[in-house]
């Protein structure tokens, strides 16, 4: 069914009705045309983009059709919070997992202990929320000893988390990230080095966060990179160039971009990780409209 015929042939229900009638700080209750169910990609968002506590940030999300909620680095009682996320029938799509944006971490052989206990607890912060994904950051790049000498290290810490990550039945994504405007110093930063080193792990459950905003800042190409790795992507976080706002506001074409990645067979979460440039309305309507095309 497409998504013109969804609208058509959806009723509201009756657990529909009582949730819009909840008394929660609320910008917009979303119709039919301007909500993000039924769309061609799972899209995400951030609780942040509301007003409120923690559940009526959630019931929002809900009220615009969100599948899923991102809330990187989630805290206070996560088993209320899975509760409440459950009944509105919102998946958290990340959490942040091991590394980080810093000196050492994974380009550091002395640090991979303390990154392999990190993981290992932030594994059990993902269970308790029903989380899947987990972030993998590699430390900023060192002056001290070569770049091959770096791969290898990044290369020998993931061969030591992919193991965890399959018993866990979790997928480790690691995240590429710009060096020139926002993360000077940082590692890991192009498509072709991060898939060099899944290919190397070679392990299912160990793919790349593929930060659209990030990527077009560092090389451009955007279209091309996803559909030609499709297969090693395991999350999409997006934002617009420059800025950082929402779709529609910078250079990048969102509305082919998503596209493109529909037509790969994605079938995991896009998260809005961005900033917004007016009202969460006019930010989550200028989102939508990148989908006319549906």
């Amino acid at each position: 069914m497409d998504r013109r015929s969804f609208f058509k042939t959806c009723t509201i229900t009756a657990a529909g009705l009582t949730l819009l009638e909840k008394s929660a700080p609320m910008a917009y209750a979303a119709s039919a045309k301007e909500s993000f169910a039924g769309l061609p990609l799972k899209m995400a968002v951030s609780p942040g983009w509301f007003d409120g506590s923690i559940d009526q940030q959630l019931e929002q999300i809900a009220r615009w059709g969100f599948p899923a909620y991102e809330w990187l680095n989630p805290e206070g009682d996560l088993e209320s919070l899975r509760k409440k996320a459950d009944s509105l029938g919102l998946v958290p799509t990340c959490i942040v997992g091991a590394g980080a944006i810093a000196p050492g971490n994974m380009v550091k052989v002395e640090d991979h202990d303390k990154v392999v206990n990190q993981f290992k607890e932030r594994i059990k912060i993902a269970k308790t929320i029903g989380c899947t994904r987990l972030i993998g950051l590699s430390g900023n790049q060192r002056d001290d000893i070569s770049y091959e000498e770096q791969m290898q290290n990044v290369l020998t810490c993931l061969k030591r988390l992919a193991p965890i990550a399959e018993e866990n039945r979790v997928v480790l994504i690691m995240e590429a990230l710009n060096p020139l405007v926002d993360h000077k110093g940082y590692f890991l930063t192009r498509t072709d080095q991060t898939i060099e080193l899944l290919k190397a792990v070679g392990s299912p459950n160990v793919k790349m966060l593929f930060d659209i905003y990030h990527q077009q800042i560092t090389e451009g190409n955007v279209i091309r990179n996803i559909t030609q790795n499709i297969q090693y992507i395991g999350h999409f976080h997006v934002a617009d160039n420059p800025g950082r706002k929402e779709p529609g506001t910078g250079e990048l074409n969102y509305r082919n971009i998503f596209k493109a990645i529909h037509e790969t067979g994605y079938d995991g979460f896009v998260a809005l990780e961005c900033g917004k440039s007016g009202s969460t309305e006019e930010a989550l309507r200028s989102v939508l409209a990148c989908f006319d095309w549906a």
